[in-house]
This record gives C-alpha cells, sequence and structure tokens, in this order.
C-alpha cells in the first residue's frame, strides 16, 4: 500500500469514527490480524474478510450472554477506598465507574439494605457509629458543562443518621467542606465564600451542628478552623475584610462558651493542635519590610482550657542567628510528643527579585520527583505531568546585561560539568526557592537551627524526637551525574543543634528503630546498624545464612538493593529483615538471628502487614499478620506468625487478595478478592479472617449478562534457559475446537497480573478486556535481562512463550500481533526487526535509537537518559562510545531492513520520557526503506495520552490495525 492510501485510510477511520464500536462489537471473531495469509495487509473492521471456519459471536453458544460493545463500558464500577464505621456495623465503599458517574455505598455488615448515594464523591463516619456524612455533586456531564461555562462547581452534603433510615437523611447545600468532632457529637460545616465576596478576606461561614438535637451555631469570617483531639474544642481563625476583628478563638460547643486567643489585625494561619491534648500553635504572617518579604511569628498555648493559659511567642525575625534567618510556614508546625517543643522552619532572609508574592505563597507546584531518571511510565498509568521547557529563556542561567528588555540577551549557559543540567535546574526552581532549615524551639528561649537548607540536604526527626537525621548528596555531586545517588547521614542533636557525621556514601538508609536509637543501613549485600546513643556502628547480618539482596533486580548497579524490611519489636529489641520468601528477626547487636518463616520451602513469600496503623513496633510474641503470596502458583492470602510457632494460613487459594483491614475494636476484618473471571468481592470476617461472607460485589452484572475470558499460567523457558511464566487470557467467546487470533503485550514481569480483574476501556490502547472482547487471546509473558543486551533479552522470552501458547492449540500461529508502550513499545519495535513471526505490531512511545536516546533529557524530570541507560531500565552499564556494537545491536532502527511486519507507532509531541524525534528516526528509516508503517502523532500530548479523545482514536486505531 502506497504512503498516500495508508494515510487515506487512517482519515477515513477518523471520518467514520462512529461506525469503528458497534463494528468492532458486531464481528470480533472476524478479526483478522493484518497480514495474515489471504487478507488484505489493513483490512478495516468495516471491511473484514472471516476465515474459514471462525465462529462469530453467539455461534454454538447456548446462553443469553453476549459480548460487550463499547457503549457498555460506561456501567463497569470500580472499588475505591473501603473502611468500617467505628462501631464496625457499617463498611463505607467508594465505587467509580467508566467514564460515568460513581457513588457511595454504606454497607451494613450484620446484614440489611445497602444505602446508595448516586453522584457521591466521598463520605465519613462520625465517632461512634451512628452518623455519616456523604459528600453529593453534580454528575460528570453536568459538571462539564459547569466547567465549560466558567462556573462553580459545589458539592452538597448529606447528613446521614444510620439508626434511623432513608427517611431520617437531610441535604445541607453548598457545603464546601466538613469535619466531625472527635467524639462524635458535631459536625462542623464549612459554606462556600460568596461569588462576589471580598477577596482580600479568607473568612467563610462555618456551622457547628448538634447532631443529635440539630442545633446550630453560626460563625462568620472562618478562614480556618481544626477540632482539638481531646474533648470537642474547635479553633479557628478569624480573617474579615480590612482584618479588624481578625485572631484566633476557641469554641466550646459543650457549653457554648467562646474565648478569644488573640485579636489584632494580622493574618493568622496553620492551626496545630498536639495530638492527644489541648495545645495549640499557629503563624501569625508579619511584613518583612526590611526584606520585601513575609515573616512568621510562632505564637504557641500549653492547655488552651485553662483559664488563665498565656501564650509562648516567637518574633519570627528575631533570635535567628542575628536576624539572618526567617521563619517560614514551609514545613508547617509540629508539637513535640510531650509538647515541650515545636518544630517549623527557617529560611534565609533575601528579597524575592521579580516576584510580587511572597515565596512561601508561590503558586509554582514542586515537580513530583525530580530526581526520578528510572523506569519510563507504566502504560496503564495516568497522564504523565507536563515536560519541562526545552527552549532556554525563564530562570537558571540566563545572562542580564544592559538598560532595557531589548538589551537582555535570551540565553542559557549550559556547562558540561554541569552536575545538574539546566534543564532540571529550570524544574527545580520553585523547590529550591522553598527549601528551608528545620528549626526547634523549647518555648522558652532562642530556637534551634538543626539544617535541610544545604543545596543537597534533607532532614528528618527520628522518633522521639531527640535527634533529627540529615542526609547530604552535595559531596557525591559528580557520582551522582551518572550513577546512584549517594549522601552522607549525620544526626543532629535537637536541643544543642550539634551535628556529628554518622556515615558516609549512604544509598540505602532503611529505617531507624521505635526509639530513634538504632539507624538500619544496607551496603555491600549486608545490613548495617549505628547506634546513636555508643556512637559505634557495626555489621548486623554478617554470619547469617541468608541473601538480604535482591537478586531479582537485573539492573546493572554497583549494588542492588535489599529486599526490604518489616520494622522492629517493642523496646528495639528486634528488626525485623526479609529474603526472598521469609522473615528474619535479629537483635541490634548481631545475635539471636532467626527465620520465623517457612516460605523457601514451597517458594511462598512472607511479608508483615501492619493493621494498626498507630503501631510503630511488633509485640514480641505476636500474632502477627503475614501476606502470603506464591511466587510460581500466583496463589495468595495472609496468615497469623507467632515467633517460635510458625505460621498459621487464615486464607489462601487460587485469587488475587489485597485490602486487608481491621476494625478498630479489632474484632473485625475486611478484604477484597478478585479473578481475571470474577469480578472484585469485599469480604467481612472474624479477627482472625473466620466466618467470612461476602459484603459486595462490583460490576455482578457480568455473570447473567455479558461473556467473559479466563486466565491460566503458562511454564516456559527462555533461550538461556531460565525458568519463566506467562498469563494466557482466553477470548469471552471461545470455544474448544476453534483457532483464535493472539497479541502479545509485555514490559517486564507480568505474570503476577493473573488474577488481576480488568474493567474494559476505550482509552487504554492496550486494554486485554477489549482484546478478549473482541475475540483475541491475550499473551503477557515475564522478560528478564542480561548486560547490556536488553532487546535481544526480550527476544530471549518471546519465541519460547509464543511456543508455548501455540501448544494450547487454541491460537492461529499465522494471526498473531504484538503490542506494547514505553519499555513494552521498545521491546514490541525491536522485535519486528528480528522476527517475522507476528502479523502485526503497534507500539505508543518507544525507544529506537539507544545511541540518540542515551544522548537526550528526559524532560518531565529535567536529568539526562545517560542515566537510565547505566544504571536503570536500560541496562546498558556504559555509554555507549565503549560498547558501540552493543548499542547498535539493541537498536531497532539500525535492523529497519529486516522488518517485514506491518507496524503502528503512536507519539505525542510534547513527549517528555522518550522523545518525540524517536519516533521521527524510525518513521524516516522506515520510509526511506520502504516499510509497512504508520506514525500517529499527537499534538501536545506527553508519555500517556491525556486527551479523551486522543485516547480512544489510539484505541480504535490500534484495534483496527491488528482486526
Amino acid at each position: 500500500m502506497s504512503a498516500s492510501r495508508s494515510l487515506i485510510r487512517l482519515l477515513g477511520l477518523a471520518v467514520s469514527a462512529s461506525l469503528v464500536p458497534s463494528a468492532l462489537a458486531a464481528a470480533p471473531a472476524q478479526a483478522l490480524v493484518a497480514g495474515a495469509p489471504g487478507a488484505a495487509p489493513h483490512a478495516t473492521a468495516t471491511g473484514a474478510i472471516p476465515i474459514a471456519g471462525a465462529s462469530l459471536p453467539g455461534d454454538s453458544i447456548p446462553t443469553a450472554r453476549r459480548l460487550l460493545s463499547p457503549d457498555d463500558y460506561a456501567r463497569f464500577e470500580s472499588m475505591g477506598p473501603v473502611a468500617f464505621s467505628p462501631d464496625a456495623r457499617w463498611v463505607r465503599a467508594s465505587v467509580s465507574r467508566f467514564d460515568d458517574d460513581g457513588e457511595i455505598r454504606l454497607l451494613p455488615v450484620d446484614g440489611g439494605e445497602a444505602r446508595v448515594f448516586p453522584k457521591a464523591t466521598g463520605a465519613d463516619f462520625a465517632e461512634g457509629g451512628r452518623w455519616a456524612a456523604v459528600v453529593t455533586g453534580p454528575g460528570i456531564e453536568e459538571r462539564r458543562r459547569l466547567q465549560e461555562n466558567r462556573t462553580p462547581v459545589r458539592t452538597d452534603l448529606v447528613l446521614v443518621d444510620l439508626a434511623a433510615g432513608e427517611a431520617a437523611d437531610e441535604r445541607l447545600p453548598e457545603i464546601q467542606s466538613y469535619a466531625f468532632s472527635p467524639d462524635g457529637r458535631w459536625i462542623l460545616l464549612r459554606r462556600y465564600a460568596p461569588p462576589n465576596g471580598d477577596r482580600d478576606s479568607r473568612g467563610v461561614d462555618v456551622l457547628v451542628r448538634e447532631l443529635a438535637t440539630g442545633a446550630v451555631t453560626n460563625f462568620g469570617n472562618v478562614a480556618e478552623s481544626a477540632w482539638a483531639d481531646e474533648g470537642a474544642l474547635l479553633a479557628m481563625v478569624v480573617d474579615a475584610r480590612g482584618r479588624a476583628g481578625n485572631g484566633v478563638r476557641v469554641f466550646d460547643p459543650a457549653t457554648g462558651s467562646l474565648r478569644t486567643l488573640r485579636s489584632e489585625e494580622a493574618r493568622f494561619q496553620g492551626l496545630t493542635w498536639r495530638d492527644e491534648s489541648r495545645d495549640l500553635a499557629l503563624f501569625r504572617v508579619d511584613p518583612d519590610t526590611l526584606r520585601g518579604d513575609t515573616v512568621h511569628t510562632v505564637l504557641a498555648w500549653r492547655d488552651v482550657a485553662r483559664s488563665g493559659a498565656t501564650v509562648a511567642l516567637l518574633e519570627g525575625a528575631h533570635h535567628l542567628q542575628g536576624s539572618r534567618l526567617r521563619t517560614t510556614d514551609m514545613r508547617g508546625l509540629r508539637w513535640s510528643d510531650d509538647g515541650s517543643r515545636l518544630f517549623f522552619a527557617v529560611q534565609t532572609r533575601e528579597p524575592v527579585e521579580g516576584d510580587d508574592e511572597p515565596a512561601e505563597d508561590a503558586a509554582d507546584d514542586p515537580v513530583d520527583d525530580p530526581d526520578a531518571v528510572g523506569d519510563p511510565d507504566d502504560p496503564d498509568a495516568g497522564p504523565a505531568p507536563a515536560p519541562g521547557p526545552r527552549r532556554p529563556g525563564g530562570e537558571g542561567g540566563a545572562a542580564r546585561g544592559g538598560n532595557g528588555p531589548d538589551s537582555i540577551p535570551g540565553v542559557e549557559i549550559w556547562h558540561a560539568r554541569d552536575v545538574d543540567p539546566v534543564p532540571q535546574q529550570r524544574l527545580r526552581a520553585s523547590q529550591e526557592r522553598r527549601r528551608s532549615s528545620l528549626a526547634s524551639w523549647s518555648l522558652s528561649g532562642d530556637p534551634v537551627v538543626l539544617g535541610g537548607d544545604g543545596p543537597g540536604e534533607d532532614i528528618t526527626l527520628l522518633s522521639g524526637e531527640r535527634h533529627a537525621l540529615v542526609f547530604d548528596d552535595e559531596p557525591w555531586g559528580a557520582e551522582r551525574m551518572f550513577g546512584p545517588i549517594y549522601r552522607d547521614a549525620h544526626v543532629v542533636d535537637v536541643a544543642t543543634g550539634v551535628r556529628t557525621p554518622v556515615r558516609e556514601r549512604v544509598e540505602f538508609y532503611q529505617q531507624a528503630s521505635p526509639s530513634g536509637r538504632y539507624l538500619l543501613f544496607f551496603e555491600g549485600d549486608q545490613y548495617h546498624i549505628h547506634d546513636l546513643e555508643r556512637g559505634a556502628s557495626r555489621v548486623l547480618t554478617e554470619g547469617i545464612d541468608a541473601v538480604f539482596t535482591n537478586e531479582q533486580v537485573d539492573v546493572v548497579v554497583p549494588q542492588k538493593p535489599p529486599y526490604g524490611n518489616g520494622g522492629w519489636t517493642e523496646n528495639d529489641e528486634y528488626v525485623l529483615l526479609y529474603d526472598r520468601y521469609d522473615i528474619w528477626r535479629v537483635r541490634p547487636d548481631g545475635s539471636g538471628a532467626e527465620r520465623l518463616t517457612q516460605g523457601a520451602e514451597d517458594e511462598v513469600r512472607h511479608r508483615l502487614v501492619r493493621l494498626d496503623t498507630d503501631q510503630d513496633a511488633w509485640p514480641r510474641n505476636g500474632p502477627w499478620t503475614v501476606a502470603l503470596y506464591g511466587e510460581w502458583t500466583k496463589e495468595s492470602g495472609w496468615g497469623e506468625l507467632r515467633p517460635g510457632r510458625g505460621v498459621e494460613r487464615l486464607v489462601y487459594g487460587d485469587r488475587g487478595h489485597s485490602r486487608l483491614a481491621l476494625s478498630d475494636d479489632g474484632r473485625r476484618t475486611l478484604w477484597m478478592s478478585q479473578r481475571y473471571d470474577d469480578p472484585p468481592t469485599l469480604h467481612v470476617g472474624d479477627a482472625r479472617l473466620g466466618g467470612a461472607r461476602d459484603l459486595d460485589r462490583v460490576n455482578a452484572f457480568v455473570d447473567d449478562e455479558f461473556l467473559w475470558g479466563r486466565s491460566e499460567l503458562l511454564d516456559f523457558e527462555n533461550t538461556w534457559g531460565v525458568p519463566l511464566q506467562a498469563t494466557l487470557h482466553y477470548p469471552a467467546n471461545f470455544e474448544p475446537g476453534q483457532r483464535y487470533p493472539m497479541v502479545v503485550y509485555h514490559y517486564e514481569r507480568m505474570s503476577q497480573g493473573l488474577h488481576n480483574w480488568v474493567n474494559p476501556s476505550d482509552r487504554n490502547a492496550y486494554n486485554t478486556t477489549a482484546y478478549t472482547q473482541n475475540g483475541y487471546f491475550v499473551l503477557q509473558p515475564d522478560i528478564v535481562y542480561r548486560p547490556r543486551d536488553p532487546g535481544r533479552s526480550a527476544m530471549a522470552t518471546f519465541d519460547p512463550a509464543l511456543d508455548a501458547a501455540l501448544a494450547t492449540g487454541h491460537i492461529d500461529p499465522e494471526r498473531v500481533g504484538i503490542m506494547g508502550h514505553s519499555w513494552g513499545g521498545y521491546q514490541t519495535t525491536f522485535a519486528v526487526t528480528q522476527t517475522d513471526r507476528f502479523a502485526a505490531a503497534v507500539a505508543g512511545a518507544p525507544l529506537t535509537n539507544l545511541i540518540s536516546m542515551y544522548l537526550s533529557f528526559y524532560w518531565n524530570s529535567g536529568g539526562t537518559d545517560a542515566r537510565i541507560f547505566e544504571i536503570s531500565q536500560g541496562r546498558m552499564e556504559v555509554p555507549w562510545w565503549e560498547d558501540y556494537e552493543s548499542y547498535v545491536a539493541n537498536s531497532p532502527v539500525h535492523h529497519i531492513q529486516s522488518m517485514n511486519t506491518p507496524f503502528l507507532m503512536a507519539f505525542g509531541t510534547e513527549d517528555g520520557a522518550v522523545e518525540f524525534n524517536q519516533g521521527v528516526e524510525f518513521y524516516n528509516a522506515a520510509r526511506r526503506a520502504g516499510k509497512d508503517f504508520v506514525l500517529l502523532v499527537y499534538e501536545g500530548e506527553n508519555h500517556s495520552l491525556a486527551r479523551r479523545p486522543n485516547q480512544v482514536d489510539y484505541h480504535r486505531r490500534s484495534m483496527e490495525w491488528f482486526d
């Protein structure tokens, strides 16, 4: 087919897009993989040519059930967050739907009718469990209409008396937010600001309502509010027009008393109660006329309910290294556990050049992970962040000069010795403006600056709050340019600010013990422990007959990470460490090492599960809950571990198990299970998961209405003899004796998804259920890698995995396609240049030329792609000039002349993970070589398509390409 005819075909699909869904639904079993014998090279779904003997939907299937059409997708449900009520008599479940309105379900644990609230987005229970509040709002279509008209979207609140029944529900209109009092007797309701209200005031109306009586107390001009943990004291910040009457007030709804703790024409913010106390602190924001910024004065009260409680006050620019520093709200406020100290941020007092707003109020959002240079985005994840600016300009190195705008050169200076390249500096600029030190204040005397504001510093308070831990990567800047990120560790005395070195060149810090005395590190394939009390370090695991290094990680790095740890037992007696299958306990002095589980014997992984989130240490003798996972069987569940007595399996079987939760009283448990052919189900049981019964099940309509596929596990060895597995998903209309087309979808390891239920979607081009409903098998194999050979490592899996699937006798070897995104897209692109076993291929955002990709940027983070190749997913270990042959051998574009497979590729022009030019290079090579190749270009899109029309378009074109 000519290039012009190929373009016309694709344009024709866009014109007749409304016809595609019904066409695909009407004849899924007629699907012809492009290039199959007897098929036109690009037969469309509307003109698919049946293969002799292929079954049509409904043929010989004695059931009223049918295959899905895209019109059915909106019905499918996903189970969101679930939680017990405080009395464990109800369960709150959030249910969303594909491109349709979701709902909140309140499920009675002991039987009865569920309470369902359409178009609801959130809910919570009051203490005691009698009352619930449910947030409702406009549906999806109405929300879109409001947003298009730039009309505010507002929510209502439904107040639910669970003891009284549905008739007692009360809808409260236009409630912005709410909060139950800790004792469950009152609810705070925050109204929206008037549409044309005073923008200088942050205050709105709030109502404090007694749940039992409905009595309401109204307050105006409230900017912030917070309930104390003890009793039901409510602290409020008043922020009125012109700041007249501004201040801090405390309301006791039980007595009706309202006290003013502070009143002045100032702005207050950051209300912070100490846990389980009546101690309160907040900031007063003051102008810093000397520096053209703001400073934050800290105000603190001990026991505000006590008559005559006085304020401790720390002026924002006083007592801080001769006023060189200012107090800010960048870290908020934190009380010490005993109430003797407050922790907050301080920053160098500098004018903010060219910025009308205070630095801490800057609108720039921090980049999610500016150091992230690892795997390209998971193709099933949400939209990637927008890429950083690619042209010189803005911040970070622009030279300035002259007397006017026209005389300022638009230049950035990029030096090859920059530790952080300019694109990364640019993305980090807002974070750097917010960099601050942590300070400790004893409520009397001067604060102590602990650190954390250095260019490469990060600071964390340790448990016990006697020390803070500071990591500094600045000394290892040259190493982290292209290698692992190392940091030096220091501890700081909270009372004095004295800093003491602990360990150099740290890559894997694990955690501190519950008391804060011990620090756990991993280095040289061994755990190391540092005792802060003695100021000494030792190797913890030397001599233990176990491997704690995660050897399944096959990236090429000097030190692989550990399997991890499960925390500590009470009183810092033991640290709990993981190997591949088991849990070990070891004393901090290295003695008493003991394997507590027997997972290695049957290759079942054991990991601790902390159900009580307030528990910071495990009871010495258990019982402890452990998650169980069969590495080769994919069975899963939970057990109960008692040290010295082994594990008793409580729930374990051939399903996916997740979301185990414990009620507040410790008497009931809640969990979810699923299979690919059985939708997610919520179960409730006793404390040991006994007496289990089903509480709710999403997508239950599937059983009666739709045909559905199933999944099975295949075992095979790659061409190197490594045992591996793959999941094989069957077509929904499968009948023994028929042969069907198949697509291979891959990334790295995939078989762990054997039991995952997959909702259908036309916004994901690689959706497993969409393909099985269209008459395809879907094969998802595991891939392992050798250094400097990623493409050929994938090929070492593809051939034997295909042979294992074909050995079932259900798959037509002439109708096998392959697809993948990002790294999976790379492997797809490489595969079609190495073999003719695939009749068609689809790849999204693939790497195509490892050398040019090595020399590009990961624009979403600003880092260079060189690190990906040397220490991460690329697995090339060295730069391309040190092993040119391996880079070329594993680059698809260098083998374009061998490609005979019809190939569809998609790219966003603003891809910030894999350069758009990777697609352009392959396109130009394929065009010159006269190959059957089409490139879909989505203007303005990043690594994963974000706009719904583009998502649907790519899904349909991909399916059409295979059909």
